[in-house]
């Protein structure tokens, strides 16, 4: 069986997401339970990230993106447990550095770029990551309002905010690596200007991220109203577009070498 940087990648984006998410909730009276589930939807990607290149891959274990996936494994019981102020910063700080560091070295393994070449695509994966991370948990947030009915709406608009931000990013990530990297991505069999290349780099666009980002205006619209059964609703279909979007990107690296 065989196991792809991509794979390594997408799992890294998807982990260093919900991580960055949770940075920004870190005073939320959710309890214990809501930490604990979403630290191990993070911590499980990066899992596979640090123990899976070793095993199924030539990758050592010594290789500096294993050990960062380790290290953002490690500080699992620290932000993801009932530890919190400067402690659970720390850890969940930590976690991200990892992170950040394990997707760049998986970047530089499938020789996306060198110098700032790979500084821009290893951007882009962070912000696409961030967007799938953000929304998915802005929608567990959303649930837990059912639960704590008297917890205050202005951590979930917080936290609505922070993933219409992260899809700008996204946007404007994927436009400038489009220009820095044309030649290069003309130079394939199938131009990413062709009829191919247009329909998933179209369906990344649209799908990805114009229409969640019509979905946070929506939600953020709910919430004025404090409507959070509304935004749930809207968040959960931005979720399931989100994830379908992050899927093309790594199909559109597969095929042109480069985040999109």
């Amino acid at each position: 069986m065989e196991w792809s940087s991509l794979g390594t990648q997408f799992c890294l984006e998807l982990g260093f997401g919900v991580l960055l998410a949770l940075a920004f909730v870190p005073r939320a009276p959710v309890g214990v339970l809501f930490y604990r589930i979403m630290g191990t939807v993070a911590m499980l990607p990066l899992l596979a990230a640090a123990i899976v290149p070793p095993v199924l891959g030539d990758v050592p274990w010594s290789d500096l993106g294993v050990l960062g996936a380790a290290l953002a494994v490690a500080a699992y019981p620290v932000y993801s447990g009932p530890v919190r102020g400067a402690r659970w910063g720390t850890g969940l700080a930590l976690a991200l550095l990892g992170s950040i560091v394990a997707l760049a070295v998986a970047l530089q393994r499938t020789e996306v770029a060198d110098g700032a070449g790979l500084a821009l695509a290893t951007l882009s994966a962070l912000a696409t990551g961030s967007v799938a991370g953000t929304v998915a948990l802005s929608m567990v947030l959303g649930h837990w309002y059912l639960t704590v009915p008297n917890l205050e709406v202005r951590h979930l608009r917080r936290l609505n905010r922070v993933t219409a931000i992260s899809m700008l990013a996204s946007l404007a990530l994927i436009g400038v690596s489009c220009l820095v990297f044309f030649d290069r991505i003309e130079a394939f069999d199938r131009p990413l200007l062709g009829p191919w290349g247009l329909f998933h780099l179209g369906t990344r666009v649209a799908v990805g991220l114009l229409l969640p980002l019509l979905f946070a205006w929506m939600t953020a619209s709910s919430l004025r109203f404090e409507n959070t059964r509304s935004a749930t609703g809207i968040l959960y279909a931005s979720t399931v577009l989100v994830l379908i979007g992050t899927a093309v990107s790594i199909s559109l690296q597969s095929s042109y070498g480069i985040p999109l």
